[in-house]
Formats: structure tokens, sequence, C-alpha cells
């Protein structure tokens, strides 16, 4: 099968975490469900990425892996962890608080989609025509489409957010929503968060904001250059040049109130040292919860 045009960084989570999870220590923190869902995942990728499957079972490989990733950029692999475990439990505690639909910005490989709606939770899924077209042959190989489950092609240049959302009979602007942004608003301009964000708070009067944020500034001038060169490897870049301030500021400029922010040494203190793991989590790394006013 071909493979043109998907996102290499939605694919190299998608082989890290797996990995990952080969650690004892780290399985249990996720469902059986969500693991297998990355063991498959990463044997769908091509073949220039598939080889990650058998090679990362072995320990010595693994070791290698962990290895060179911490030299590199301490904290990486950790935060992968933290994204995919922390988004997970806002996703449960929201629909435990009412929550009737949930809308993922840049959905990626990411499996909240596939696993929620197989359990009746209406989800819309929103990213490029080629990732979805790539995300859909996926799910249908592996038995994982669902009718609760809405695979959104956005082509910027044609339509708005707005726009793709509402053509979804069962989409309902006026149900209680989540919004979930996992490495999202990091990978576009400034004035397209700005216009995403005051778009979201006005199509959605009742909604939760879920969101993932790198403060590139906390990182020394090594390991920044390491992550910007990391992320150009495989074709992208970070456009969002804010630090955390600025990006508290740009969301109260935009209509919502943040009540929850939780840090890296949060995330560290709280999974990380109970799980037993002796690596640090990314410095920079934060994911906050905000609702709109």
């Amino acid at each position: 099968m071909k493979h043109k045009g998907i996102s290499n960084t939605a694919a190299y989570i998608a082989i890290k975490f797996y990995g990952l999870n080969l650690d004892p220590r780290i399985r249990p923190l996720f469902s059986e469900d969500l693991v297998h869902y990355y063991e498959n995942l990463v044997q769908y990728l091509p073949s220039s990425l598939s080889w990650y499957h058998k090679t990362l079972v072995k320990p010595f490989w693994r070791k290698l892996f962990i290895s060179t990733e911490e030299l590199l950029l301490p904290g990486d692999l950790m935060h992968i962890i933290c994204r995919k475990y922390y988004l997970q439990k806002a996703t449960e505690n929201a629909l435990a608080e009412g929550v009737k639909q949930v809308v993922i910005l840049g959905s990626g490989f990411d499996h909240t989609g596939a696993l929620f709606s197989k359990n009746g939770v209406r989800t819309f899924e929103i990213d490029t025509p080629v990732m979805i077209q790539e995300k859909k042959a996926f799910l249908t190989q592996n038995n994982l489409m669902s009718q609760d489950l809405h695979l959104c092609p956005l082509d910027v240049n044609k339509n708005t957010l707005s726009e793709t959302l509402t053509e979804i009979r069962e989409f309902d602007p006026n149900k209680k929503t989540l919004v979930l942004a996992e490495g999202f608003f990091d990978y576009i301009p400034l004035k397209s968060a700005r216009n995403i964000l005051k778009e979201l708070n006005s199509l959605l009067p009742d909604m939760t904001l879920s969101s993932t944020f790198f403060s590139l500034n906390e990182l020394n001038f090594f390991y920044r250059t390491s992550f910007t060169w990391g992320v150009a490897m495989v074709g992208e870049a970070i456009k969002l040049p804010l630090s955390l301030n600025g990006f508290l500021d740009l969301l109260s400029d935009t209509g919502y109130r943040t009540d929850a922010v939780q840090s890296y040494h949060d995330m560290q203190e709280d999974l990380i040292k109970s799980a037993g793991l002796e690596l640090p989590v990314l410095k920079g790394f934060y994911i906050l919860r905000a609702v709109n006013l």
C-alpha cells in the first residue's frame, strides 16, 4: 500500500509510544486495546518505518534507541507517555462531566477517536485530506471504524474548520463538547492559532479545550536546537513563537479561561516516578485545560 504524504511526526510519535509500551513498567498504564492499536499501527506504516515493530522488541535495540533519544533530547520519550496518559484521562473525565461529543484537532494516527467511538462516543477527527485518507485505510483494515467516528478532511484553502464540522449531520454545535489539541497548536502560525481559537469559541458555546503546549524558550540552546532540528528532519516545523505565558495570554485574548496547567515537573512527580521510571519529562512541556467564556 502507498503511504504518500503522511505526517512523519505522527508516525514517529506512534513508533516511540509502541516501543515504550514494551517496558513492563509502562504497559500497565494503558488499556490493552490502546496498546494493541499502536502495535497494529506500527506494522501498518510504510516499510521505511514498520521495521521498528520487530526491532524494538529486542532489548538491545530498544535500549540503544532510548539512550540515543535521551542523549539528543532528554525527556522527549517520557513526554510522549505523559501526553497520551493525561489526555486519555482528560477525555474520560470530560465524558464523566457530561461531554457529549469530542473534536480532535490534527488527529494524526492518534487512538482516541477510534477507541472511544466504539463505546458510543461521537467523535470528529480533523486533519489534512492525505492524513484522513491514510487513517481511514488503517482503521478499516483493522476493523476500527464505527458509526460514531467521523473522519473529517480539512483543506484550509477551501473550507474553514466550522464549515467542515457543520457539514456533518451528526455534529451538534450546541452539545457540550471536548476539543483535544495534542501537538497541534505548536505546528501552526500564531495568526492561524488565533483564528482557530476564535472560530471554536464562536461555534461551540459549551466547550472544554485540552491542549498540549511546548514552551521552547525553557530549553537551553543545545536542546532547543536538537528539538527544532529533529522536527525539521521529518519535514515539519515549530511555528508558534510563544512562551507558556504567551500561550495563556492567547487563550485569554480569544475568550477562554484556563483552569488547569499541568507542567512537566507535575507529570514527573505524579506519573513517571510512581511508575518506577527514572527518565525525565521534557522541560517546557505542558498540558492545559481551558473553557470558553
